[in-house]
């Protein structure tokens, strides 16, 4: 039951890992400036370098 465990254990680094590098390349390659996404389509220029900034 131990070896069950940490075997378990040892595989959710790579799941993990893999999920975060997923999200991340989804959000990265979606069309458009996320920052545009954030602020709305009618923010002023201020904002969205403001976000961009952060």
């Amino acid at each position: 039951m131990k070896w069950y465990i940490t075997k378990r254990l040892l595989m959710l680094i790579p799941v993990l890992l893999g999920v975060s590098i997923l999200a991340f390349s989804l959000i990265r390659l979606a069309p458009g400036d996320p920052a545009v996404t954030i602020a709305g389509q009618h923010a002023s220029p201020q904002v969205i370098s403001a976000i961009r900034e952060k």
